[in-house]
């Protein structure tokens, strides 16, 4: 949904917080985050307050009086806009039409132009006297974006719009424009989700220790499956993967919170199976859709090599041994994850040797079906990763996607494909 590039006939000047009335004076702390209205802001939902607060210093906020149309289709846009107060309304006919989905104080507006670089697509405009903070693309791309919370309370923002847009294209039988506006807002969902994982071709290339290799390939526009991997400390590394039940926006959603669960336990030095139960109990509340999700996580060592791991109803990863010989590991497979809030996740212990890797995967790829909707199977899978080098994650991954699609051949995906490859090289390599 968006609207690009400001109206220069209404006068901007720097955000200041004091100035504009978004926070409280410092020398009353009690009422700084009643009154803030950065507190207030739908994305931003979560962040530290005061993260936040020192970026948007930087940006510039502006007055609009009711009836002003602030972006119109054509416009270029550079930044993203949020609605300190007031009212406004996103029109797609035209700026007075009697349809239109509003956008409250704390909402957002612009993000889609920023995002694929083109001009604006509907008008916004004032319903009410409203002032306007601009976040310019390049403080939003290279100073909010990397806090992972930003990027999920993007795609929820994304999602009720679509919704609400969805509801009013039902209400009016809109023809195809419409549709392909929805289909649209739905690939701008894709390209964030996929924004939120860990780039899976350019993992640790700073670390000599360990080398890695990952892909997810959404059967839908957003899916469900996710990786994550990152140093907790210098010398751990978490590893994670999951599959969300469903798929859609709903089980994208649901995938955020999770991989934002996962990284807060995660740093806090814990065991892989106290990780998943904080996860699973922080899943389980106010889990009235009956949504889970699969989970397998676990904690290399980089000195000894060790690999704990724990795993939540995953499939068992693979391990490319120094023997040569390729294996499931021998995984305790505890309750899916957001179902019973007192499940327990047993820990096991591998001791990886130099070369090794793991291979961890989605029921996507043993799943896959053919046009006689044969299933690849496991037994397919093993035999293909054991045609690999036991040391190349990239190979693993790419070599087991191509026996994949080989397999399927025209028949269309049915799941989410997510693979992540692990190769341990051993300390002191340099």
């Amino acid at each position: 949904m968006d609207a690009r590039g400001a109206d220069r006939r209404h006068a901007t000047q720097p955000f200041s917080p004091q100035a504009t009335g978004l926070v409280a004076d410092r020398r009353k702390p009690d009422d700084r985050r009643q009154n803030g209205f950065i507190s207030r802001l739908q994305l931003f939902s979560n962040i530290p307050y005061d993260v936040i607060e020192t970026v948007l210093a930087d940006c510039d906020a502006r007055n609009v009086p009711a009836g002003a149309v602030l972006l119109e289709p054509g416009q270029s846009n550079n930044g993203i806009h949020l609605l300190v107060s007031g009212r406004l309304r996103i029109h797609f006919d035209h700026k007075d039409s009697a349809d239109f989905i509003p956008i409250e104080e704390g909402g957002c507006f612009g993000e889609l132009s920023i995002i694929d670089g083109r001009p604006v697509s509907a008008f916004v405009v004032a319903d009410a006297p409203s002032r306007v903070l601009v976040v310019p693309d390049g403080i939003f791309w290279g100073r909010l974006i990397p806090f992972p919370g930003v990027a999920r309370n993007l795609l929820n923002v994304l999602s009720e719009r679509m919704r609400a847009n969805g509801e009013m294209l039902l209400a009016r039988m809109k023809d195809r424009l419409e549709l392909e506006h929805l289909q649209k807002e739905l690939s701008i969902a894709h390209t964030i989700q996929l924004s939120m994982l860990p780039p899976g071709d350019r993992l640790f290339p700073d670390r000599t220790e360990v080398r890695a290799h990952a892909i997810m390939e959404p059967a839908k526009d957003v899916g469900g499956d996710f990786y994550d991997a990152f140093f907790a400390t210098p010398d751990r590394l978490f590893v994670a993967i999951g599959d969300v039940s469903g798929k859609g926006v709903p089980a994208a959603l649901f995938m955020a919170k999770t991989m934002t669960l996962m990284r807060m336990e995660a740093v806090r030095r814990r065991s892989p199976s106290a990780i998943l139960e904080a996860v699973n109990r922080a899943l389980c509340e106010g889990n009235d859709s009956g949504m889970f999700v699969t989970l397998f996580c676990g904690i290399l060592e980089i000195e000894s090599g060790l690999f704990s791991f724990a795993n939540a109803g995953h499939n068992p990863p693979l391990l490319l041994g120094s023997d040569g010989q390729c294996r499931f590991l021998n995984v305790k497979k505890g309750l899916v994850a957001g179902i019973m809030e007192g499940s327990r996740y047993p820990q096991v212990n591998l001791l990886m040797l130099p070369g090794e890797s793991v291979l961890l995967y989605t029921d996507g790829v043993t799943e896959a079906l053919n046009p006689r909707e044969d299933l690849y199977t496991e037994e397919r899978l093993v035999e293909n990763a054991g045609k690999c080098r036991i040391d190349s994650p990239r190979e693993l991954v790419e070599s087991i996607r191509a026996s994949i699609a080989d397999f399927v051949k025209t028949a269309p995906q049915a799941d989410d494909i997510t693979m992540f490859a692990l190769a341990y090289v051993g300390a002191n390599t340099q």
